[in-house]
């Protein structure tokens, strides 16, 4: 998800530029199609099926490829540019055509951008996310009671250790937050199944400040409600990509993974990342030393002051 989310904001721009009657078609696979379905930026999205398995995926686009091939399209942009894109940009024959660079260090949605702007036609740059089909922000807010506060959306959801930031220390954020910001702010956790353990722990910590709609949205109820936070806190995940598309401002607690690959350093996002270390950007799944440093060191109220710095830039620019 968070690869399809980090490529929109580009063909947002893209549309932009384009005359109003121009056919922009996605082909992604189904367990990612949800999102590029609700918004206003693609005239079809088509789902390949197959999960995992390259060959069932293979299958599945055989059955596409008559309808695929009869659009006869202008050009095509891969922005995967793994073996079995490759294959199906042959069998579509469009000539035509742009490949996602997999493998230098510069920002995927740099790469993105970069895939676009080589065709020497357009010159696409960062546009947040705004364009829902059917946006249900109002009735969301006023389902779970954030009309009238402001909220901001604490996502411990790194997929593994090296990624996940001590639930404590939210836990201490939250309450710095509540001391000496705003003793109304409402915390939100979203996601999947895979955090609800979490949410609660933060729920039982905090208070009722604390709400927990873990299972309870949507990918793309879940990507409004970003939309109008006031800030979010996430470690890597495909939440974090879906809060700075939108705009929202997005402080980001990376731990083992990759800076370059990750952080957009864009004006309304500030990232930790451990870059600055010897063993930074390892990508390793469990530290090789005792202590996790590259998160240990970051401490609830260095988020505190990052956030509050991060905001006052937003608010200026």
């Amino acid at each position: 998800m968070g690869d399809v989310v980090i490529m929109l904001p580009y063909i947002q721009s893209l549309k932009d530029q384009l005359p109003p009657n121009t056919i922009i078609d996605l082909l992604t696979r189904e367990e990612v199609d949800s999102i590029p379905k609700a918004l206003n930026l693609f005239t079809h999205v088509y789902s390949l099926g197959g999960a995992r398995s390259v060959k069932l995926q293979l299958l599945s686009f055989l059955f596409l490829y008559p309808r695929l091939l009869l659009k006869n399209y202008d050009v095509l942009l891969d922005l995967q540019n793994h073996n079995l894109s490759r294959v199906m940009r042959f069998l579509l024959g469009i000539k035509p055509f742009t490949v996602f660079d997999r493998t230098s260090s510069n920002y995927a949605g740099d790469r993105y951008k970069n895939t676009i702007n080589v065709l020497n036609t357009w010159a696409v740059e960062f546009k947040a996310i705004k364009n829902f089909k059917e946006n249900k922000t109002a009735d969301l807010l006023q389902k779970y009671g954030l009309r009238k506060k402001e909220f901001i959306v604490i996502n411990p959801a790194g997929a593994f250790a090296n990624r996940n930031w001590d639930l404590d220390d939210y836990v201490e954020f939250c309450k710095l937050w509540l001391s000496e910001i705003n003793k109304d702010t409402q915390f939100l956790v979203l996601g999947i199944t895979k955090i609800k353990s979490k949410a609660i722990y933060l729920r039982e910590k905090i208070g009722e400040n604390v709400i927990d709609l873990v299972d309870m949205t949507s990918p793309i109820e879940a990507m409004q409600l970003l939309s109008v936070a006031k800030l979010v806190v996430s470690e890597d995940s495909g939440l974090m990509h879906m809060s700075y598309v939108t705009g929202t401002a997005t402080l980001g607690i990376l731990g083992s993974t990759r800076n370059d690959w990750t952080n957009p350093n864009l004006p309304h996002t500030f990232f930790f990342n451990s870059a600055d270390l010897p063993c930074g950007n390892c990508m390793l799944e469990k530290c090789k030393f005792e202590e996790v440093i590259c998160l240990t060191r970051i401490k609830a109220r260095d988020v505190l002051q990052a956030s509050t710095d991060l905001l006052k830039r937003v608010s200026v620019s």
